[in-house]
């Protein structure tokens, strides 16, 4: 009997939560057999000696290519850099042959180099363990190259960046700190919380202060819940579904003035002023918002019985950060802040394109 059989092991959901919190760089795992090129992302990649050059990798023993670096004994790690997310979501996917998306070039050992990648490493396994329902797969270093873009991290649940966002000027952090994930926890959002965030809203400025703007929200497990989310496309409600309310931005289409009314030309753009304040106030609050264009907006103009003179721009979801894990595979890689064209592409001096 060994000695450690009677000792109590962690959960599985702890040990991953804890897990979560150590920050790992993305792989893809490399191999190739008779011609026919394989790929894994991963992130159990660790450096063992420098002298001899070892490290080792931990794959799955259902994964496609498993059998193949046992078979084979070579395999290749590719560090992907900070703006290959969309290769990590393309090889973490079922994806019959990922390869024909991606720029390669063979490397030493016979195994693809993705192009652009942070670094990359060709090894030849020495001694393999089984462990659980993984291989603990040791290599010697045979070849490598690294070059001087930062590498694509992985931590709790998230794609980061080592580079954070850079403004070219000056401006206040919140605006480079707010984000729109698609990945929210099962935390709720109460009443008091989401009328702080209207609060802000409501304080943004509008042609000829007439405030347009009207907001419609409903709190996951609302009656109006489903409705809602059913009117959204597929792919936005395959994440917002975890939300923990939904918003419509609503305007009024006409404006009063002297006594009179008649269409107003901006009540869209004053409502994006609010969304943006909402948006905002949230991020110094510690929520999370995503914009959508993705609606059906008469059948939820319906459900939610806006007037006729009133129409809905756009919609919004709200939470507390989550696990990009529970993201479809062609969202995980778009887990991540985005970054914004130049200054010297959107601001023109006298006319349309001017220098």
């Amino acid at each position: 009997m060994n000695k450690h059989d009677d000792i109590a092991l962690m959960s599985g959901e702890i040990f991953k939560s804890l897990m979560r919190n150590i920050a790992s760089s993305v792989a893809v795992i490399s191999t190739s057999s008779e011609g026919r090129l394989h790929g894994m992302t991963a992130t159990a990649v660790c450096s063992v000696s420098a002298d001899p050059a070892t490290i080792l990798i931990v794959v799955n023993r259902s994964t496609r290519s498993h059998p193949i670096i046992a078979t084979t004994k070579q395999f290749t790690v590719n560090i992907l850099a900070e703006d290959q997310q969309a290769i990590s979501g393309l090889f973490a996917s079922k994806q019959d042959n990922p390869f024909s998306a991606v720029e390669y070039r063979m490397g030493l050992n016979g195994n693809p180099i993705i192009v652009g990648a942070a670094a990359h490493l060709e090894c030849s396994t020495y001694y393999e363990l089984d462990v659980g329902t993984h291989t603990i797969f040791v290599g010697h270093v045979t070849s490598g190259d690294v070059s001087t873009v930062p590498p694509l991290v992985y931590h709790e649940g998230q794609y980061k960046s080592l580079s954070p966002r850079k403004a070219e000027r000056e401006v206040a952090p919140m605006f480079l700190d707010r984000w729109s994930p698609r990945a929210f926890s099962p935390s709720e959002i109460d009443d008091e919380t989401l009328m702080s965030l209207f609060e802000a809203a409501r304080w943004a400025p509008s042609s000829m202060n007439a405030q347009p703007w009207r907001f419609i929200y409903v709190r996951r497990g609302q009656p109006k819940w489903q409705p809602f989310l059913e009117t959204l496309s597929n792919t936005n409600r395959s994440w917002s579904v975890h939300a923990a309310a939904l918003i419509a931005f609503v305007s009024k289409k006409t404006l009063q003035f002297d006594g009179k009314e008649f269409p107003s030309p901006t009540h869209s753009f004053d409502t994006g002023a609010a969304w943006m304040s909402f948006a905002l106030q949230a991020s110094l609050s510690d929520w999370y918002t995503h914009g959508m264009a993705g609606f059906n907006a008469e059948k939820l103009s319906r459900e939610l019985e806006v007037p006729e003179d009133f129409v809905i721009n756009a919609v919004a979801a709200i939470g507390r950060l989550g696990d990009s894990s529970s993201l479809p595979d062609h969202l995980k890689a778009r887990e991540i802040p985005s970054e914004r064209k130049a200054l010297s592409e959107l601001v023109f001096s006298g006319t349309f394109g001017g220098a």
